[in-house]
């Protein structure tokens, strides 16, 4: 049995629509950021925009602060959330820029999406992790509007480079069986898989996406994924739709949610910084890597935006005009 700290295995989830922030509340929470995190925020000309790129960094810095409670290291267990070394690999895979001795994690690694009404975090203890959200309206605004947001046959030939032909087969079969909408969620499935898979090794869509074909167990909300033609077993997928799925409803705003999880050897660090300051371990014998792939999916769990706010920032954050739930 692996010493893990399971509570360091984190899947949270924030409705950036909900939040609906005054100037004086955003501007506070921007605040938290380190400099040229708050640059990077106001750089985006959509306010909606800005709101999801300002919960992705105080996500991000509150579950590396979590992390770092039980670091064996005083200075990171005391460091201030804006102190946080935050760094990104040349794939922009984002990381702690610093070696943390967290007991019981000695992988400490997290990634980030944001799509549609949601920003998502997942974190790991031991796997490298990958994660991504797919909204109902990414696919709208590719394939244009009128009938063609239904179209599963123009979607199928406008992301043609990015499918294999048994994966446009699959979707094909399903939208001539079970309607438009069931192959267009489908697809969603497929592209959050595949986004999920690309991020946790680091390499964003610089990979040919047709290189890694999956089958998804819809009963058990996993899929299985070849590489290269090689099936790779040592990766495991978990899928998750939100809102959650009660009594099969069908609900036309499901966003579906892939975390992935695999081996250090896979991951592409061009500078070789984040392999060697997140990694501590990396020999695990073959029952150990069974065990780490078989542990229950953590469920996600919805946050609101007090929920990341530093403890000792909560009398300002509700002084300008925050909501503490």
């Amino acid at each position: 049995m692996l010493d893990t700290a399971d509570h360091l295995r984190l899947r949270w989830i924030v409705n950036s629509t909900t939040w609906r922030p005054g100037v004086d509340e955003f501007a506070f929470v921007l605040t938290i950021l380190p400099t040229h995190e708050r640059e990077e925020v106001t750089r985006f000309h959509r306010f909606e925009d800005r709101k999801r790129a300002l919960l992705s960094r105080l996500m991000q810095r509150a579950a590396i602060k979590r992390a770092c409670a039980s670091a064996e290291d005083a200075r990171w267990r005391d460091a201030r959330v804006e102190a946080l070394d935050v760094r990104r690999t040349k794939g922009s895979k984002p990381f702690h820029g610093a070696r943390a001795s967290v007991a019981g994690a000695p992988n400490f690694n997290y990634n980030v999406s944001h799509e549609g009404d949601y920003v998502v975090l997942a974190s790991e203890t031991h796997a490298v992790v990958g994660v991504d959200v797919a909204a109902p309206g990414q696919v709208r605004r590719v394939t244009g509007g009128g009938g063609a947001e239904r179209d599963v046959g123009k979607l199928l030939e406008t992301f043609s480079s990015v499918l294999t032909d048994r994966e446009r087969a699959s979707i094909a079969g399903v939208a001539a069986r079970d309607g438009e909408r069931a192959g267009e969620e489908l697809f969603r499935k497929h592209w959050s898989l595949k986004e999920a898979h690309v991020k946790a090794i680091g390499v964003g869509l610089g990979m040919d996406l047709r290189r890694c074909e999956f089958d998804i167990d819809a009963a058990r909300s996993t899929a299985s994924v070849s590489v290269d033609g090689k099936s790779r077993n040592d990766w495991s997928f978990h899928m998750q739709a939100f809102p959650p799925i009660v009594d099969d409803a069908v609900n036309e705003d499901r966003h579906w949610i892939t975390v992935s999880r695999g081996p250090v050897e896979d991951i592409v660090d061009a500078d070789g910084e984040f392999t060697e300051t997140t990694f501590s371990r990396r020999d695990f014998s073959k029952d150990e890597w069974s065990a780490i792939l078989a542990a229950p999916a953590p469920s996600f769990e919805l946050l609101t935006v007090g929920d990341l706010i530093p403890i000792d920032s909560k009398d300002a954050f509700e002084a300008a005009g925050g909501v503490i739930f």
